[in-house]
């Protein structure tokens, strides 16, 4: 054998003893992670899967984007995500836990935002309506209990 067949060799012996190596298995879980995360179709789905968590929360706003943000389309479009991924080495959705995070933490907030800020129109018309009921007819306004005014 000559050098260059030993050193071809010893790499096909690396490998191979890659793959017998037992792993623990957290790292056996980081390897089956790699290996799912490099298959086009996994990265497409993991695309997709965001496009369609951001038309989720969206349609929150406007449910009629419910129509546009549907499980086909948003995996289209992350079939065409990955190509310019690979192209500008993003590694994906799944390397980035804020975007989970930011996923999670929206469909929460903002309905709670827009309840809140209702429910505070509501106590404010309320309170509108109640003293304009207290007005005499002269048009002077009677103070209003429990809301700072002393009776």
């Amino acid at each position: 054998m000559d050098q260059e067949q030993l050193e071809g060799l010893g790499g096909s012996i690396s490998e191979l003893d890659e793959q017998l190596t037992p792993r623990t298995p957290e790292e056996q879980a980081a390897k089956d992670k790699a290996e799912a995360e490099a298959d086009p179709v996994n990265q497409a789905r993991a695309w997709g899967a965001l496009a369609y968590s951001v038309g989720g929360m969206l349609s929150i706003i406007a449910p009629e984007l419910k129509s546009v943000y549907t499980e086909d389309a948003c995996l289209a479009w992350g079939t065409a995500v990955v190509p310019v991924a690979e192209k500008y080495g993003w590694s994906g959705p799944s390397n980035v836990p804020e975007l989970g995070l930011l996923m999670a933490t929206v469909p929460l907030a903002l309905p709670s935002f827009f309840i809140v800020r209702q429910k505070l129109r509501d106590m404010r018309k309320a309170k509108a309506a109640a003293d304009e009921a207290r007005t005499v007819d002269n048009g002077v306004a009677v103070p209003a209990e429990g809301f700072g005014g002393s009776a």
